[in-house]
């Protein structure tokens, strides 16, 4: 689980480490504004949006490993094409491209496949830190070599870690087991309407889509507004980092430790939404204190959004229910670029914060009404028959079930 974990994490570093700099970079391109900069920054989400599922779907009808390989393959080859662009519209191509390897709910599948009940929430929130490790360091990696060497040799950089995660995948990740569901098939219609899970993937749509605006406005707002160098964002990018270090395990230990995960969700809801009214605001120190408060709600929801994803859905929803989650987290991610860059193109910047605050005031709602997740009793049997198996289906404090390498596993409702 540790090396797909390490996939992920630099798959993200990757996609991160030019979200910093990349505006600054991407407006002196030909043919770039606001608005397409905004699109620049948010289109490897849109390829995500569209291409999630059916690598989900692929991954379920061949060798897993060789979905991985593929998707990564797509990465590297974005990732040399934006580093030699030369105008935006290239840029957003190789965007697109970088976007294409759609692997991210293929890992946490996989990584489900490989954990038991016991041990799978623990993954998903080490998976979860490893990525919110990766957009820390990305913060300040970023900065550092776009601003000495060029943001091409971020885009270079992520073409190597591209290739190294395939080495990886190769000779150390261990074949996917054998899993059996016996429960009836949901349709997608089930997954996207679960009242649950749409509060999970709510909360995905708006921390990954902030994610975005606060990577177009914040190098442009305190360049042109603040008069800042582009060389001195570090003076934001590492405080903020500081102050998501530690929100990291604190929303790990309140969500997975503690079983406050609700608690949890409706802190980052409080903390993002915050940083949004301290936006609006417009001073300096404002804008300067809403970076901060906005990763400390970002990094609080980051090991444990996939986890209670995991959590809630049933096991033979579970991979189509990560892959769901992670395409309305790329959707959020493109619309935040989009409709951010065309606010700002228009001159709109205080408008398009209001909306953001109203849907920040509705998340938190929605969160308040959120049902605590329950921890389940697993039990496994070693011994079963088919009718046992369908004598379990009528069984009323049976939440789903489902046989791994030749075990029968079973979650109670306690």
């Amino acid at each position: 689980m540790i090396y797909l974990s390490l996939i992920m994490a630099l798959r993200f570093l990757g996609l991160f480490i030019v979200m910093p700099v990349l505006a600054l970079y991407a407006m002196h391109l030909e043919g770039a504004n606001e608005f397409s900069v905004g699109i620049a920054l948010g289109a490897y989400a849109l390829s995500q949006i569209f291409l999630q599922i059916p690598f989900g779907k692929l991954a379920d009808k061949y060798d897993k490993k060789l979905i991985l390989v593929i998707g990564l393959l797509l990465l590297a080859l974005g990732s040399l094409v934006c580093a030699f662009a030369d105008n935006i519209y290239t840029l957003i191509f190789g965007r697109l491209l970088q976007g294409a390897g759609a692997i991210g709910g293929v890992i946490m599948a996989y990584i489900a496949d490989l954990t038991d009940e016991k041990t799978r929430a623990q993954a998903f929130a080490k998976m979860g830190q490893f990525i919110a490790l990766a957009f820390a360091i990305s913060m300040i990696l970023g900065p550092t070599i776009g601003t000495t060497w060029g943001v091409d040799k971020l885009f270079l950089l992520t073409a190597i870690l591209a290739i190294i995660s395939i080495w990886i995948v190769i000779k150390k990740v261990p074949p996917a087991p054998k899993i059996v569901h016996h429960m009836q098939k949901s349709s997608l219609k089930d997954i996207l309407f679960h009242k649950e899970l749409l509060k999970l993937y709510y909360s995905g749509f708006m921390q990954k889509g902030l994610m975005t605006v606060f990577f177009l406005l914040v190098p442009i707002i305190f360049t042109t507004k603040f008069g800042w160098d582009k060389t001195e964002l570090w003076k934001v990018y590492i405080p903020a980092l500081i102050v998501g270090f530690f929100a990291l395990p604190l929303g790990a230990i309140l969500g997975e430790k503690k079983g406050k995960g609700k608690l949890v969700f409706i802190l980052s809801a409080i903390t993002i939404t915050l940083s949004l009214v301290l936006f609006l605001i417009g001073t300096k120190v404002s804008a300067f204190l809403a970076v901060l408060v906005f990763f400390f709600g970002f990094n609080l929801l980051e090991p444990v959004l996939q986890s209670f994803v995991s959590k809630v859905a049933y096991a033979h929803q579970k991979a189509t229910a990560l892959s769901t989650s992670n395409t309305i987290q790329y959707l959020g991610i493109f619309l935040g670029g989009a409709v951010a860059g065309y606010f700002l193109n228009k001159g709109m910047l205080k408008e398009f914060l209001i909306l953001a605050i109203i849907m920040g005031i509705i998340w938190i709602i929605a969160l308040v009404k959120m049902k605590e997740i329950k921890k389940f009793k697993i039990v496994e049997y070693d011994k079963f028959d088919k009718d046992f198996i369908e004598e379990l289906k009528t069984e009323k404090n049976v939440y789903d079930f489902y046989e791994k390498d030749g075990k029968l596993i079973v979650r109670y409702i306690p």
